[in-house]
């Protein structure tokens, strides 16, 4: 989730899909009891992992050295990341304390909430930084592990769970495996692996993988792979239109788009900070109109006071360089 210094574009979709994210941890239904909760799980996370590997240049990201590339991530995400997910685990799941082997499986195999995207979308990149040398070579080696990121999504996403160990379900994020095939989408359109489609042709598959999506909330669907074909579509069309978004978010939008910069900016500490102010303050069981307003609200309340500290924490910086710079 780091930010891009130059271009807005990136910045600011980061700031709309995080709007998307927290406004969706507002509802005190579960996913498959609010219709408005069930759309939003259909395609923000693909989006947002999408948007994870269209931001790699495989010919810069192959050539660079694994202790650069480990410290880039240590300062950017990792140590952030840890820091608050002992703070979450403290206040949230203290039993995760119990011993040091029991506080390593829930840190890293099994994280908590939302505490699953740094770690899956790092693993992400250790597999890509491993593989660019055959990846940026041979399109076999592309093909190979594109059939593997399919493979891993169907065997974790899908009722072909049944085929994994229960073993593995009980000790594993499925999404470690089951989520990779997004990261790999977006890597692929960013490098030229996957032709980037126009416009005009995402509208069918957003458009019916909408569709699909709520029939399937509303009527249940013949069977369970009904389901996951219309996250499929949905999902597959939504993240594919982040190209198209992120160009044309290049230019600010009206009123709130130095907010959505600044929150963009700041993604990752707003996405891993969010969760305690939503769990603290979530909208009580008064209905789904009175629930979306009040969502509605908090999501507001949170990105405001976002942009209030960043503005606060930037011009300290600011200051202490400036201060540096005449010492």
């Amino acid at each position: 989730m780091s930010s891009t210094r130059h271009d807005p574009g990136p910045d600011q979709l980061k700031g709309i899909l995080l709007v998307v994210v927290i406004f969706g941890h507002t509802f005190w239904q579960g996913v498959g009891e609010s219709w408005t909760k069930w759309m939003i799980y259909g395609f923000h996370m693909p989006m947002f992992l999408f948007l994870s590997g269209y931001m790699i240049s495989m010919a810069r990201f192959g050539t660079r050295p694994w202790g650069d590339l480990l410290r880039h991530y240590w300062k950017r995400m990792i140590a952030a990341w840890l820091v608050v997910s002992v703070l979450w685990l403290a206040l949230q799941k203290p039993e995760a304390f119990a011993d040091v082997q029991t506080f390593l499986e829930v840190l890293l195999l099994r994280p908590d909430f939302h505490l699953w995207y740094v770690p899956m979308l790092f693993l992400g990149v250790l597999l890509l930084r491993l593989l660019a040398r055959p990846l940026n070579g041979s399109a076999a080696a592309r093909a190979a592990l594109g059939v593997a990121a399919v493979v891993g999504a169907l065997l974790f996403q899908t009722p072909l769970k049944e085929l994994v160990p229960q073993v593995v379900l009980d000790n594993v994020d499925a999404r470690y495996a089951g989520y990779f095939v997004w990261i790999l989408l977006g890597v692929a359109v960013r490098n030229g692996w996957f032709p980037r489609l126009r416009a005009w042709w995402l509208a069918l598959p957003v458009v019916l993988g909408l569709v699909a999506r709520s029939w399937v909330y509303t009527s249940g669907g013949p069977g369970p792979w009904w389901s996951v074909v219309a996250f499929t579509v949905l999902s597959l069309g939504a993240a594919l239109c982040v190209p198209a978004l992120r160009d044309a978010l290049r230019a600010r939008v009206p009123i709130v788009g130095e907010g959505l910069r600044t929150v963009g900016r700041h993604s990752l500490y707003v996405y891993l900070l969010h969760p305690f102010v939503t769990d603290a303050l979530h909208t009580p069981e008064v209905g789904w109109i009175r629930s979306l307003v009040l969502g509605a609200a908090v999501t507001v309340a949170i990105l405001v006071a976002s942009c209030v500290v960043a503005g606060v924490l930037e011009r300290v910086g600011v200051r202490r360089r400036q201060y540096r710079g005449y010492a």
